[in-house]
């Protein structure tokens, strides 16, 4: 589990039980905007959330935005090639 923090409201993760998501994160493109499965932190059976991710420009981050209950807008952000390793060790096999 890849823990995204956020400082007043909940706070998301990347669900990677999901293998499509992972394969989609593995292969996201830089600049290019994707669907990223989410779930809240201490729900880990609750229902994935399908929310915006986009990998920077440069190639260097990548970028989840959410938004909360009350219409408010969150992002988190992770280093890429961090993000890119764990999605492809935790997608599952063929």
């Amino acid at each position: 589990m890849y823990r995204m923090i956020t400082s007043d409201s909940l706070a998301y993760v990347i669900d990677f039980r999901d293998g499509a998501n992972c394969s989609r994160i593995a292969s996201a493109r830089p600049g290019e905007e994707i669907q990223v499965l989410v779930y809240p932190e201490h729900e880990p059976l609750a229902d994935s959330l399908g929310v915006k991710g986009m990998r920077s420009q440069d190639g260097a981050l990548f970028i989840v935005e959410t938004t909360t209950a009350d219409g408010k807008q969150q992002s988190f952000e992770w280093e890429y090639p961090l993000l890119k390793l764990v999605s492809q060790l935790l997608q599952p096999l063929p």
